[in-house]
């Protein structure tokens, strides 16, 4: 690694790169000791609630205990996904449903699927 180190410093015009730099071209900064990832396994199965609280305990983010986990194939259980909403009744739905209704022909209320579907879904509500 040093010759690499040595190669890129021949190439810059001689340069004496600072600490940081010197990090970042030998890959030596450990994230995570073998310590912190014992830890880890040992409150696998690991949930967000988890994830939060090893966060503080390990002076890490949650998104960066949630990665790591996964990295070293740690059981991590994601949150539920939210219901998805129910389809709700499209407007030219609603003007048939108020044109039966009503006992006349839905062409005769053209114009009234341009209403908000609140408003139909009230008329409709209202008509029945």
């Amino acid at each position: 690694m040093l010759a690499l180190f040595e190669t890129i410093h021949s190439w810059i015009g001689g340069f004496t790169p600072d600490q940081t730099t010197r990090k970042v071209l030998n890959m030596s900064n450990v994230n995570y000791t073998p310590e912190m990832v014992k830890i880890l396994e040992q409150n696998a199965p690991v949930d967000y609630a988890k994830a939060q609280d090893l966060a503080k305990q390990l002076d890490r983010g949650v998104r960066s205990i949630i990665a790591k986990c996964k990295r070293e194939g740690i059981e991590y259980i994601s949150k539920p996904a939210p219901a998805k909403k129910k389809a709700a009744a499209t407007k030219v739905e609603l003007v048939g449903a108020i044109a039966k209704a009503l006992d006349c022909d839905a062409d005769s209320l053209s114009g009234l699927e341009k209403s908000t579907g609140i408003a139909l879904s009230n008329l409709l509500s209202n008509i029945s």
